[in-house]
């Protein structure tokens, strides 16, 4: 029995231990090293390093570790503003905005090559790369792209040069930003180059004459001063002429031009490009503004000549505004004149009325217009017509109806407005009192529905 009660006992034993789980250990981390701990200090090398945390199920980290190492190598490169650069200049005449900084940091991005990897770590949660770059090698790399960009804008510049010799303005124009793209992320370069056998900085000769040549485009105009009423055209026309340069200056012929009214408002008609003969006439057709003075802005229209030039509304930004010729021309605006021919008759006809002659006037005069006694004079006729008649009696309420012509003419006879409203109604114990109630009716009508469209006829709006 005993000999029986052991092997159980060791068979109990053997099942134990087989019921026991195995425990895994984890490797032991890989040592960090040393320009992992302690960021290394390697002279004439440029040096990045990125780390980026892993995440289940996802491959990220690495390109994320590589973006951060790149971004800590660029920002090991110094962007210096140096004398004589573009940059320099434009920063003293404090014109210079953000746009035109970035260039420079874009292309210290777009410039970084021939880095190498010169090491790579990684455990369980981290990924860390490790960028290097020779700063001979960027340097080298650098000025080779500076040689093929300053060779692009030279022959850029000499085009533009040209271009001006034959008096094509808008090419001219063109051909200097082209110039100046070229050399964008060398703003703050100077440049020296060598041009008609002397030596230049060639971002600054660029700017100086782009605006020399912006500076040097004359506008004339055959006056100064225009007489004009609102909702009408001008009788005099505006020539313009266009010459270049400014001193016994030769025509420019298909130069736009930008002609607006800068205060006030209004219609101009014809064609805004020079002719032949570097002119171009032009009409205001309408006056839409109501004050007095107003003023006609005429100005080169260098986004149509260049809207087609890459960033040229912020090359545009590097001309000096007060070099460009302006011209204005001042507008007087005479208040329209209105001769009001008005009949308004009660039931009894003895008594005068003029209750709606004096809602007109005083409606019109607020926005402007005025009145005259001399039909001769007026640049409208406005006809008013109104009449009360009897209405029925109602449970000792009396009815007075009103019925209402009015219309506009300008002084050709023409009809530029018509309104009939009829039985306007008035109720009251006696028709005299009836009467006075359908008449203020008649004004409140004449107020909110036929007067704000009369003003807006003779405004022409």
């Amino acid at each position: 029995m005993s000999r029986y009660l052991l092997y159980g006992w060791l068979v109990l034993g053997l099942l134990s231990c087989s019921s026991k789980k195995t425990v895994q250990v984890a490797p032991p981390e890989p040592p960090r090293p040393e320009w992992v701990t302690d960021r290394p200090i390697v002279p004439g090398e440029y040096i990045g390093i990125g780390v980026a945390r892993k995440s289940n199920g996802s491959f990220d980290y690495i390109e994320q570790a590589k973006r951060n190492a790149l971004n800590d190598l660029v920002s090991q490169i110094k962007v210096t503003v140096q004398a004589n650069s573009v940059q320099s200049q434009l920063e003293r005449n404090r014109v210079f905005s953000d746009e035109f900084r970035s260039f420079t940091k874009l292309s210290t991005n777009i410039e970084i090559e021939d880095f190498e990897v010169a090491a790579t770590w990684q455990n369980t949660t981290e990924y860390w790369i490790y960028y290097r770059l020779s700063v001979a090698d960027y340097q080298a790399q650098k000025n080779r792209r500076m040689e093929q960009a300053g060779n692009l804008a030279l022959d850029n510049f000499g085009k533009a040069r040209e271009a001006t010799e034959r008096l094509q303005l808008s090419e001219a124009m063109a051909a200097y930003l082209r110039s100046l793209e070229a050399i964008k992320n060398y703003l703050n370069e100077p440049l020296p180059t060598i041009q008609d056998g002397k030596q230049i900085y060639l971002g600054n000769e660029l700017l100086t004459a782009l605006n020399t040549t912006a500076g040097n485009i004359a506008i004339r105009v055959n006056t100064s001063n225009l007489k004009g009423k609102i909702g009408q055209p001008v009788a005099e026309e505006l020539i313009i002429t266009v010459s270049y340069p400014r001193v016994n200056g030769k025509p420019l012929r298909n130069f736009p031009l930008k002609v607006s009214f800068s205060q006030g408002a209004g219609t101009i008609l014809g064609n805004t490009t020079t002719d032949d003969q570097g002119s171009c006439r032009l009409r205001v057709a309408n006056i839409a503004s109501k004050e007095q003075l107003q003023e006609i802005l005429i100005e080169p229209d260098f986004d149509q000549m260049l809207r087609n030039q890459a960033n040229y509304q912020l090359w545009l930004k590097a001309i000096d505004p007060q070099a460009i010729t302006r011209e204005k021309v001042i507008v007087t605006v005479a208040r329209p004149l209105v001769f009001l021919r008005a009949t308004e008759k009660n039931l009894n006809p003895e008594i005068p009325q003029s209750m709606l002659q004096a809602a007109v006037r005083r409606k019109l005069l607020s926005e402007g217009i005025q009145f005259t006694d001399k039909e001769s004079t007026a640049d409208y006729i406005l006809d008013l017509k109104a009449g009360a008649r009897q209405g029925a009696v109602n449970n000792g309420m009396y009815n007075t109806l009103v019925d209402l012509q009015i219309s506009l003419l300008d002084t050709n006879g023409g009809e530029r407005y018509s309104q009939t409203i009829s039985g306007i109604r008035g109720v009251q114990l006696d028709y005299d009192k009836a009467n006075d109630a359908a008449y203020k009716k008649a004004v409140t009508d004449l107020e909110v529905s036929v007067l704000p469209k009369i003003i807006q006829s003779i405004y022409n709006l």
